[in-house]
């Protein structure tokens, strides 16, 4: 079964956590793009307006008022 292969939520975003911009992982991310955008609903998916999307660029206040001085 298909559900046995998945990669958890947790091993997804440890995926996440250890990018390190490496060409092979630049590589692997390219590749996961291009299949996100070959899929049905793919484009809404990558736009730059998706809800995921603007929730993981979201900065909590503590980090956005130290990275911004105007706290804005």
């Amino acid at each position: 079964m298909i559900q046995d292969t998945l990669i958890g939520y947790e091993k997804w975003r440890e995926a996440w956590l250890w990018f390190r911009n490496a060409p092979h992982q630049q590589a692997a991310v390219n590749r996961l793009y291009t299949e996100i955008l070959e899929l049905p609903g793919g484009a809404c998916l990558l736009s730059k307006h998706a809800q995921w999307f603007e929730e993981y660029r979201r900065r909590d206040k503590l980090v956005h008022d130290f990275m911004n001085t105007e706290g804005q």
